[in-house]
This record gives structure tokens, sequence and C-alpha cells, in this order.
């Protein structure tokens, strides 16, 4: 048999599920994405563009191979083969049965999904829109507006004034300077 992990290093699955494989004394090849982009590549193929880790893929020595995304246990253990047995208890014979036939077991089916099927959008092409059905009323509504917006007049345009040229420039009014004062002298300070 022979596993394969693809994974990357801080996921918590991908931890779990390597903890299990080794808990069964099963030998697996890891292919870390973060060491290898191609194996990003290789994981997307093989899983059919699953986006998330862990993807294991299973080869078993009759050639089945079945590719597990994420991580439990109860599936690992039903494609491996560790599933627990159930038990009924016995029952008391009352009266003797016959055996009856059992059927050969059945192998685990792996989930199969297809591609994404992609439509090629439609070439929209605009319809000449139908001529609307005439309703009465809005006939009216219509007939309407359209006589009040004719009889709506619109005032003249207002006539534009030019700005008189000024032959003069105004005079500023000169203000009387107050007589000097004998006032203190200040010293130069220096910082």
């Amino acid at each position: 048999m022979k596993i394969t992990i693809y994974t990357i290093a801080d996921c918590l699955f991908c931890k779990q599920e390597k903890e299990y494989l080794n808990s069964h004394s099963l030998p697996f090849e890891e292919k870390s994405l973060e060491a290898n982009k191609e194996f990003l590549t290789e994981m997307l193929a093989v899983s059919n563009n699953f986006a998330g880790t862990p993807v294991t893929k299973i080869e078993k020595e009759d050639g089945q191979i079945s590719v597990l995304k994420g991580f439990t246990k109860e599936e690992f253990d039903k494609v491996l083969g560790f599933e627990e047995k159930i038990v009924s208890p016995t029952k008391p014979e009352t009266a003797q049965l016959a055996p009856t036939p059992s059927a050969p077991p059945i192998a685990p089916i792996p989930e199969v999904i297809p591609p994404p099927v992609i439509n090629p959008v439609p070439e929209i092409t605009t319809a000449p829109s139908p001529k609307p059905v005439e309703n009465p009323e809005q006939k009216q509504l219509d007939s309407i507006l359209n006589n009040l917006e004719q009889k709506t007049v619109a005032p003249p345009p207002l006539p534009l004034n030019p700005i008189p040229e000024v032959s003069n420039p105004p005079v500023q009014p000169s203000i009387p300077s107050a007589p000097a004062q004998n006032l203190p002298t200040i010293p130069d300070l220096k910082i």
C-alpha cells in the first residue's frame, strides 16, 4: 500500500492524520506544499481542485485508489479496513434458525466530484421594445400635460446690463496723524 499526504506546516488536521498513520504503523510519503510549489499543482489534480489540506491518496495492492480530503478517523478507519466490528449480544436459542447467506463486503466508494461545467454566456441581444398598450387614463394624463406645457410661457431672459465704467477712482480719506509725544525709549535687548 502506498500513502501520499499533501500537507502544510500549521495544519492541525495534517498533524492528526500523521499521528493516526504512525499509530497504525503505516508508512507514508509527505509532500509539503510550502516546500515545493509543484506539489500544489499535483494535489489539485489528484483531489479534483479541492484546495484544503490534508489531501491523502491511498493506493492499495489491488490497484484501488482512494482520495481522502481532510481527516476524520472514521473515514480513514473505513478506507483502511480498521472499522470496529459491532458484535451483538448472543440471544438464548429458542428455535433453530437456518443460516442466512452473507453478502460479500462492499468496498468503500471514494467520493468522485465531477469537474465544474462552464457554460458559455449566451449573447444578449435586445429586441425592439413592444409598443406599449394604450391605457385610456394614461392617454388623458398625457394630453393634460401637453396642454399645460403649451400654455406655460417662459419668462423672457433678463437683459445683461454692462457695469458702468468709473472715470474717477474713489478717494481714500486721509487720517490725520497724532502729534509726536515724548515717550520713553526702550533699550535693545540682546538674547
